[in-house]
């Protein structure tokens, strides 16, 4: 079973502060929280954004089992930037506990980041991602750059990331029912192996995007300009204090030197 229950990018309604927030403010929130994560340069700062995202997990109600089964599809990014890290410590002859400790260094915050990024998707709902992206992208409007149709493809992967994995684990399965050796073999016949999951799921990929095309021509959806919204975005006095906490505690950050 490889990819049972796991719900990448599938919004958890639980009714907290945070998903009441405006997701621009979020948005926000994130950009600023990722331009500290990334530049740190201390444990002390891997363990204080660590300490922001059990706070912000449980002000979410959204409990652990969820958050890192959303992120386990792209773990492997973490185990391969720590083995590089890894690697490249030895090829520079420093000390095996340098090079370990570098290489856990870059991969805790490269696993904070992605915990950071999965927070975003759980606790906003597709469409107000949407509207908040296309609300921020929309001054780039003025350079012709496509901003409804941006936020609109970004909703719309979020949408069916979890569909389209549900569709896998179903042909997974039924390939190890008729005895596919899908965990077995080196890495060559393992990738051999999976071409008969690859195909069908490239041929509901495609089925999906005809059905979607034809339902938006339906509508007469001929893009974002003047489109009207359900439910419009209201910025409150708890957006501002939420994005104001976030610029202090990035501030604070920056001048801890962390």
């Amino acid at each position: 079973m490889y990819l049972t229950n796991m719900n990448l990018g599938q919004y958890i309604p639980t009714g907290s502060f945070i998903h009441r927030l405006d997701p621009r403010a979020k948005l926000f929130s994130f950009l600023m929280m990722v331009s500290a994560i990334f530049p740190s340069k201390t444990a002390w700062g891997v363990v204080m954004w660590a300490a922001v995202l059990a706070g912000l997990v449980q002000a979410s109600r959204i409990s652990w089992r969820a958050l890192i089964r959303s992120a386990k599809p792209v773990a492997f990014l973490a185990v391969f930037t720590f083995v590089f890290n890894l690697g490249a410590g030895y090829f520079r002859e420093v000390s095996k506990i340098a090079a370990l400790t570098g290489a856990l260094f870059m991969s805790s915050r490269l696993v904070l980041l992605m915990m950071f990024a999965v927070m975003l998707p759980l606790t906003t709902a597709p469409l107000e991602l949407a509207d908040g992206l296309d609300s921020l992208l929309r001054p780039l409007e003025r350079f012709r750059f496509p901003a409804n149709e941006c936020a609109l493809m970004i909703a719309m992967a979020l949408r069916f990331i979890p569909l389209l994995m549900q569709e896998t684990d179903k042909i997974i399965r039924a390939q190890l029912s008729r005895g596919a050796m899908l965990d077995q073999g080196n890495i060559f016949r393992r990738a051999k192996a999976f071409l008969p999951v690859l195909i069908p799921l490239m041929i509901i990929i495609f089925r999906r995007a005809d059905d979607i095309a034809v339902a938006m021509e339906a509508r007469g959806y001929d893009g974002g300009k003047g489109r009207t919204r359900r439910r419009p975005l209201v910025w409150r006095m708890s957006d501002t204090l939420a994005l104001a906490g976030t610029a202090a505690g990035v501030a604070l950050f920056f001048a801890l030197g962390l």
